[in-house]
């Protein structure tokens, strides 16, 4: 930023004694000075909503690890690829599945239709999570995979504020600017010329 734009923005601050401000050119300048305030005190409240996230997140994870465990399977027939009904992108998603078999704890033989790597093959060994149940459920989120969800989570709640806000300037300015209009129709008819007409 030059010298002259810092100047610039100085004369048109709320507190400028510039004689050629209008109301309206110092509405702006409050409004804009409140919610760049606005938008900067988010920024705590942002990151305490990111930590309380990432604590609750990591509390879910223990409490999943302490009913889920890693069992070794065995897969029992060829990989297949199937198309991910719920996907969330238009184009086709692609799943590679297979039936796996593995021993349960208590001894019994069971087996399950779960999604596999890529190039995996009949008769390799795969891992899965069961609950205590014996029954196949997803891995618990990983302390890494956590602190991603929350740090997304915190931006999200500056973004959205910051969004709102600058939507609040642009729709203060928009009707300072017709308030303005406004007002140089009423200087033109009190002249007592209609705007376009050449001075001479």
């Amino acid at each position: 930023m030059t010298t002259d734009q810092v100047l610039r923005w100085w004369r048109l601050a709320p507190w400028s004694r510039n004689p050629l401000m209008r109301a309206t050119d110092r509405c702006d300048s409050v409004v804009a000075a409140v919610l760049i305030t606005f938008i900067l005190m988010v920024v705590p409240f942002a990151a305490a909503f990111g930590t309380v996230t990432y604590t609750s997140l990591n509390e879910r994870s223990h409490a999943e690890l302490r009913t889920r465990h890693a069992q070794s399977a065995v897969v029992i027939d060829d990989p297949r690829h199937v198309v991910v009904a719920d996907a969330p992108s238009r184009s086709p998603e692609m799943q590679s599945r297979a039936t796996v078999q593995w021993t349960a704890q208590d001894g019994v033989l069971r087996s399950s239709d779960v999604e596999i790597r890529p190039g995996t093959h009949r008769g390799d060994t795969v891992t899965v999570w069961v609950d205590m149940n014996g029954n196949v459920v997803d891995e618990p989120r990983s302390g890494v995979e956590n602190a991603a969800i929350a740090v997304c989570a915190a931006l999200l709640v500056w973004t959205v504020a910051a969004v709102c806000s600058l939507l609040l300037y642009v729709g203060v300015r928009w009707m300072n600017g017709r308030s303005r209009m406004r007002q140089w129709d009423r200087a033109w008819r009190d002249f007592g010329r209609t705007p376009g007409w050449p001075v001479s």
